[in-house]
C-alpha cells in the first residue's frame, strides 16, 4: 500500500515538472481605456448643476483606473447655461478629470456675448484648467482678442461670463491695447 501511495506522489510530482515547463498560456489582459470614435460627449457637472458641456470629437478616451477622460482634436466645445451657449471650445488634447475639470496645455475658447477670443497656453509644467466649482478659467499664459481688445496675460484668473478677472503677480507680464472711438465735439 505505502509503495502504490509512494507512485502516485511520484506521478504528481512529475505531472507538476512538466506542467511548469509548458510555455505561459494566459490571456493578455485587455487595455482597460474605453475608445470612442466620432463621439458626441455630453458633460453635467456636478459642481456647476445648471451647466451643460457638449464635446464632438473624433475620438475620446476613457481611463477608468484614473477616472479622466481624454477628447482628441476637439473642435466643437460648448457650454450652455439656460439653454443658451455662452462660449465654445477647442484643443487638441482635452482631459476632463474626476471634478468634471478640463486640464489641457493650449485651449481656445470664445465667448459669446462679449464677442472675445481666449486663447490660453500652459506654461512651466502648469496647465490651463476650466475650473467648474470657481466656474472660472485658470490660465499660465492667455491672449484675449476682440472687440477694440487686444491683450497678452500672464497668471490669469477669469471667471465663464468675465465678470471677475485677475491676471499677474510677481514676475508675470502683462498688456493690452485698447482702442476707443473719438466723440465729436459738435
Amino acid at each position: 500500500m505505502l509503495r502504490w501511495a509512494l507512485v502516485a506522489l511520484m506521478l504528481v510530482l512529475v505531472t507538476l515538472l512538466l506542467l511548469t515547463l509548458l510555455p505561459d498560456r494566459r490571456a493578455e489582459a485587455p487595455d482597460a481605456d474605453i475608445h470612442l470614435f466620432e463621439a458626441r460627449i455630453t458633460l453635467y457637472p456636478e459642481a456647476d448643476p445648471d451647466a451643460i458641456w457638449t464635446f464632438v470629437v473624433p475620438e475620446a478616451r476613457y481611463d477608468p483606473l484614473a477616472e479622466t477622460t481624454t477628447l482628441l482634436d476637439l473642435r466643437e466645445g460648448s457650454r450652455s447655461e439656460g439653454g443658451e451657449v455662452d462660449f465654445t471650445i477647442e484643443g487638441e488634447e482635452v482631459i476632463i478629470d474626476r471634478n468634471d475639470d478640463l486640464r489641457g496645455d493650449h485651449l481656445r475658447a470664445v465667448l459669446l456675448a462679449d464677442g472675445l477670443e481666449l486663447d490660453m497656453e500652459a506654461r512651466q509644467g502648469r496647465q490651463v484648467v476650466v475650473d467648474q466649482r470657481a466656474g472660472r478659467f485658470e490660465v499660465p499664459r492667455a491672449n484675449i482678442t476682440g472687440d477694440g481688445l487686444d491683450g497678452v496675460y500672464e497668471d490669469m484668473r477669469i471667471a465663464f461670463d468675465f465678470t471677475e478677472f485677475e491676471a499677474g503677480g510677481p514676475g508675470t507680464v502683462g498688456y493690452a491695447t485698447f482702442e476707443a472711438d473719438r466723440v465729436g465735439t459738435d
